[in-house]
């Protein structure tokens, strides 16, 4: 779902950048005396997907915003999270904590080790 709404948004944003930047061609329906069919027929096809640019991103706005809303709306709720868990973990470690186990406070008696290996080897 997250990436759906950053591929949508993106698209939306290319498309808007893109109709900004197009260059602007001259619009006029009549074909000016030094310009051929051909010259004439790109100019007009490039006016036309200009103004089916424009009118999808005119069409597209609503959308758009609604995302923005959306996005803006889970990336404070994320953050609200975030902070919550952030307190409630810093609240753990600042309180002591109870000890698990009971510390044995008798004293403990030392006993010595047997040797492990004879300082000198038995005479036969």
């Amino acid at each position: 779902m997250k990436s759906f709404l950053l591929c949508s948004t993106l698209f939306a944003v290319l498309l808007i950048v893109q109709v900004q930047v197009q260059v602007r061609a001259d619009c006029d329906e009549t074909k000016s005396p030094d310009d051929s069919d051909f010259k004439h027929f790109f100019k007009n096809l490039g006016c036309k997907v200009k103004q089916g640019a424009e009118d999808v991103a005119e069409a597209a706005k609503p959308y758009t915003d609604k995302i923005g809303e959306g996005a803006k709306d889970f990336g404070s709720s994320v953050a609200h999270k975030y902070d919550e868990l952030k307190h409630r973990l810093s609240d753990d470690t600042s309180s002591p904590k109870p000890p698990s186990a009971v510390p044995y406070d008798a004293p403990t008696e030392k006993v010595p080790l047997a040797p492990i290996a004879p300082s000198h080897p038995p005479a036969l």
